[in-house]
């Protein structure tokens, strides 16, 4: 089987060298009507041998993409979504503009990274090469390539653990892409002897309830942008839709304090009374409010917090606002946490860090979001 090397710069997705995709230039009819109507013979040839085939024009309507395309594209319309994928978007990236002319049809795969630029080399197969009526050897013999290509993906990536940290065994070794962007990093409690441990006050449980109660938010945040996020290739079903500078939506805050995106599609955005209080005090402050410096807020937002909660015990709502003013304690970071949840669990952190608070301990907290984009009905 004839094969040849093509390298691809600035790929929106970071291929894997198991899978396999159909690439052209320009638009030949008969063979993409002969994977149209074979598609699922070809994926299934593919996925036999361990490989993944990817049609371009199919992504979009692939199961489970569109959910993931709004999540990452809120503000997409329905007839924007039904726009298929151009069967020749990736040779765009052809780094060679003399190979990029001439491609025929073809399969590429095997693409692993060249140095240290954002290249990608992949082996190529035209199509004019394919037996498809005898396909079992082409498949063989494919799978071979891949394997033997995995295997060098595998080699590179164990040399970089060794060059980065000589130290490091890989049997604990995490790679980069297996932790998530919305983890915290939590305090960690030493573990004592019974004999040794001293009596903990009730400040201090609490303390360790509310670290605890942080860590369930972000797990469960963890599974859902999990679940939503768009994997590798699954982003070509987007690419061809997103502007570089893409809208932020507004936001009203209706007269019963519901949070809306009307341009993300009237998107509620929900979230419990506590952090609601919160996220309200700080879009009142678009310069931010330093952490230590939250005691100053207590009444403002002890007055906040009574306007959501109208039915509650004034003395109750005092305990509760004068945990999260508490500088020394975590109350604060773990309604932060759930004001992140609410809107990462609605779409990409890449568009949400506009609208959630962000900062470091011991600087400035502060929403980042224009606050000529808000409106507040009365």
């Amino acid at each position: 089987m004839k094969t040849n090397e093509i390298i691809f710069r600035g790929l929106p997705f970071q291929p894997k060298p198991n899978q396999v995709f159909f690439i052209e230039n320009g638009y030949d009819q008969e063979i993409n009507e002969y994977i149209q109507n074979f598609q699922g013979y070809l994926t299934s040839l593919f996925e036999s041998k361990g490989l993944k085939f990817y049609y371009l024009p199919s992504l979009v309507t692939e199961e489970g993409v569109e959910e993931k395309v709004r999540y990452y594209a809120p503000y997409l319309t329905s007839e924007e979504l039904t726009t298929p994928v151009r069967s020749d978007a990736l040779t765009d990236f052809i780094l060679d503009s003399e190979t990029r002319k001439n491609l025929p049809p073809s399969f590429i795969f095997g693409g692993l990274p060249v140095g240290y630029e954002e290249d990608y080399r992949f082996l190529q197969v035209p199509l004019f090469e394919v037996n498809f009526n005898a396909p079992y050897s082409f498949f063989m013999e494919l799978k071979k390539l891949t394997m033997e290509r995995m295997e060098a993906a595998e080699k590179e990536r164990l040399d970089d653990r060794v060059l980065c940290s000589p130290s490091a065994s890989p049997d604990i070794y995490l790679d980069s892409d297996e932790v998530d962007s919305c983890t915290m990093q939590m305090p960690q409690f030493k573990k004592i002897g019974r004999e040794e441990a001293p009596e903990k006050t009730e400040e201090q449980l609490e303390e360790e309830r509310s670290l605890i109660d942080t860590q369930k938010v972000l797990e469960q945040l963890r599974r859902t942008v999990q679940k939503l996020r768009l994997d590798g290739v699954s982003l070509m079903a987007i690419h061809e839709f997103i502007d570089k500078q893409e809208p932020l939506s507004r936001m009203v805050i209706t007269p019963d304090y519901r949070i809306f995106l009307p341009d993300y599609h009237n998107m509620e955005i929900e979230m419990g009374a506590l952090p609601k209080a919160i996220y309200f005090l700080f879009l009142r402050y678009p310069e931010g409010i330093v952490y230590k410096h939250m005691q100053d807020y207590f009444t403002e937002l002890l007055n906040i917090y009574k306007q959501l909660r109208p039915n509650t015990d004034e003395a109750r709502l005092h305990v509760t606002i004068t945990k999260v003013v508490n500088p020394l304690g975590n109350a604060l970071n773990e309604n932060l946490a759930r004001i992140r949840k609410a809107f990462v669990e609605k779409f990409d952190e890449h568009l949400a860090c506009h609208y959630i608070v962000s900062g470091e301990r011991g600087s400035q907290y502060l929403i980042p979001l224009d606050r000529e984009l808000i409106t507040w009905e009365e």
